[in-house]
């Protein structure tokens, strides 16, 4: 390209190399000097980066038409994107509440929308979900309830062993259904036979036959590649035979495997290595209903009042339970889906409970698989059985907002009070289990225990008892324990003392977050440290020393957790879980659970929801009117594809299946 100065003194471009093509924006000619000749803006196109377009200036285009235009492309753009999306499968890809443009100009309001009624829910969801008739089992029913097996753990937990046992499972039982499809037909050939050896050449055949004809079965195209596969399929075709010679229709000499030189022991290596088949294969999930038990009502926080102090706080609400209520718009149930980790419980305690012995559980289990739903479905059933439970649901509030703490120089020892806490546990006490502790009285003994001779004249004070010391029942002292802030705590101890010794009615005591007991301490005194930097232990406090004493683990200053003799409840036990929701430090917890595994505790296992589960717990989600199944109509329940998206993403746990369902 060469550079002439025209003679007006402007720099002219002529553009000699025929590959540079300077145009204007839109135009379809090269930009070139020329003389006495200017564009309009008639002749000129103009970008639009609305439309990613280019527009001419007064071509018989009008700005409606242009705008008309625009609104029609990103409809189109707009359409196109739904499309694709609609023609994905496994997801729902509308939302069920979105408000059109249309609505908001209607003028409709919230009154004028469709509200939910139970009959919204599907048949299907109707049809699967099982409420217990009673509303809540007892624990003896519980303890003898068939309900689905647990789901193993994953692997990568770091114990393969119960999740191969599994999977060999699923697969024995898959190649079991195909070879007994296929010999039903070929066993009701050989029954009409007369002949012996016709009989037993029949039977040769089907060995010899059984791989053929179901390799085209889809469910084996994994399977049939496995090492073990011919050994599975002649076991599971022994197998549906032996079913076949308990009805006494051929014999057992007929369906040895061909060419066995040692029937009798290929046999019983066959029995050993079968897999067993427990009550609970066939079972289906059972949800019990806290609003059907009679005299159960809501308080108001919407909890029912069969599982008070359970309520939701501010700052460290207990579990995601009540979260899941207040969600539903079906306000006329409270349901708990009961699964074989609460049989569990209910077991050991109704066994230990004949045998007069106490229990001491640990509930542990990853996080939001539904620790803290499990220590409420056994609140609610050891409540329905008659026994007086202090049931604790938030430990972790517990040990940091005590609002204020008190020496105690009444022990051996110098200790801690609580009274306010103190207080509110007496008043819980007494609201809910007066009818139960009726008849109970305080020694004495215990008194003199946790009161000085100043509390004790004050208490008979208050109670204007003209009776002698030991004989004031549990229900007076727990009544001045909830009215007076002074004498709160030696009164909580001294009834907490009497209902752990006594053997008349069951104590049982549950309290959730309990390795939060033991982490970094919250309360300071300067009797405990004069420069107020270590924290007082909890094992100091009169509040938790009768809980970690019952499981029988202190942890010593120096952070490393000490063993001591347990001291049992005389007829009942404790039930404690461990929070993964609450800041507690990682080697705390593993260490509790480690030593309370080698101290004689019972450590049962939350496990996630299994397949079948998860079902249930959609149909259920569905009934009760949560999230976006709330007007769905079985969509979700009834599309395989879309379960299985909810099974993945939540991993079969319960508080990210209820999120899912949420967003």
């Amino acid at each position: 390209m060469t550079i002439n100065r025209a003679t007006d003194g402007d720099l002219g471009l002529v553009a000699d190399d025929p590959a540079l093509d300077i145009r204007g924006l839109g135009g379809e000619s090269p930009l070139k000097p020329t003389s006495g000749l200017s564009k309009t803006s008639i002749d000129m196109d103009f970008y639009d980066p609305l439309t990613d377009d280019f527009y001419t200036e007064g071509q018989g285009s009008t700005k409606e038409d242009e705008l008309k235009e625009q609104e029609e492309k990103k409809a189109a753009k707009k359409q196109a994107v739904q499309d694709e999306l609609d023609s994905r499968k496994g997801r729902l890809w509308t939302d069920p509440y979105e408000i059109t443009n249309d609505d908001w100009g209607s003028g409709k309001k919230l009154e004028d929308l469709t509200d939910w009624t139970p009959e919204m829910a599907s048949r299907t969801s109707v049809e699967r979900i099982q409420v217990f008739s009673e509303g809540v089992p007892t624990l003896d029913q519980l303890a003898n309830l068939s309900l689905p097996m647990p789901f193993p753990p994953h692997p990568a937990f770091g114990n393969p062993k119960p999740y191969n046992t599994y999977k060999k499972q699923r697969q024995y039982d898959t190649i079991y259904e195909a070879v007994s499809t296929y010999a039903k037909t070929q066993v009701e050939r050989i029954l009409n036979m007369v002949d012996r050896e016709e009989k037993q050449q029949a039977v040769d055949d089907l060995f010899d036959q059984v791989y053929e004809a179901i390799k085209h079965n889809e469910n084996l195209d994994v399977i049939m590649n496995m090492p073990q596969y011919p050994e599975l399929v002649e076991r599971a075709l022994e197998h549906y035979l032996r079913s076949v010679v308990k009805n006494e229709k051929v014999s057992w000499d007929l369906i040895q495997k061909k060419g066995n030189a040692d029937g009798n022991k290929e046999t019983k290596e066959s029995e050993s290595s079968s897999f067993v088949v427990t009550q609970d294969k066939d079972a289906l999930p059972v949800f019990m209903d806290l609003l059907k038990v009679e005299g159960s009502t809501l308080d108001k926080d919407g909890v029912p009042t069969l599982v008070r102090p359970l309520k939701p706080h501010a700052r460290d609400g207990p579990g995601r339970m009540i979260e899941e209520w207040d969600l539903a718009a079906h306000q006329d149930t409270r349901r708990i889906m009961m699964r074989s980790c609460m049989r569990a419980i209910a077991r050991n305690l109704t066994e230990n409970l004949e045998k007069n012995l106490s229990s001491r559980i640990v509930v542990t289990g990853r996080r939001g698989t539904g620790k803290s739903t499990s220590l409420l479905a056994i609140v609610a059933s050891a409540r329905r059985s008659g026994h007086i439970v202090l049931y604790l649901p938030d430990g972790d509030r517990l040990r940091k907002h005590g609002h204020y703490n008190e020496a105690n120089h009444q022990f051996e020892e110098i200790m801690f009070d609580l009274p306010v806490l103190a207080k509110e546990i007496c008043s819980q006490l007494l609201e809910i289990h007066s009818k139960e502790m009726q008849g109970l009285v305080i020694k004495e003994a215990c008194l003199s225990k946790y009161m000085s001779s100043d509390q004790v004249r004050k208490l008979n004070t208050i109670i204007q008892s003209d009776k002698k010391i030991g004989d004031i029942p549990v229900n007076e002292i727990l009544k001045v324990g909830a009215e007076s802030i002074a004498l709160s705590s030696p009164c909580y101890n001294s009834a907490i003392d009497t209902l752990m010794n006594q053997n008349i009615v069951p104590f049982t005591m549950v309290l959730d977050d309990f390795n939060c007991y033991y982490d970094h301490g919250h309360y300071f005194n300067e009797e405990y440290d004069p420069n107020v930097r270590r924290p007082i232990p909890l094992h100091k406090m009169t509040l938790f020393r009768p809980l970690m004493d019952a499981i029988g683990v202190h942890k010593n200053d120096y952070g490393e957790f000490v063993t001591k003799e347990p001291k049992l409840i005389q007829r009942g036990g404790i039930i404690v879980g461990f929070t993964e929701s609450h800041s507690v430090a990682r080697q705390f917890t593993d260490g509790l659970i480690k030593t309370v595994s080698s101290h004689g505790v019972d450590v049962v296992e939350v496990p996630s929801y299994s397949p079948l589960e998860v079902d249930h717990i959609l149909s259920n989600f569905e009934i009760t009117g949560i999230g976006r199944l709330r007007f769905d109509r079985g969509e979700t329940v009834m599309d395989n594809h879309e379960v299985a998206y909810l099974r993945m993403v939540s991993c079969g746990v319960g508080q990210k299946l209820l999120d899912v369902c949420i967003s």
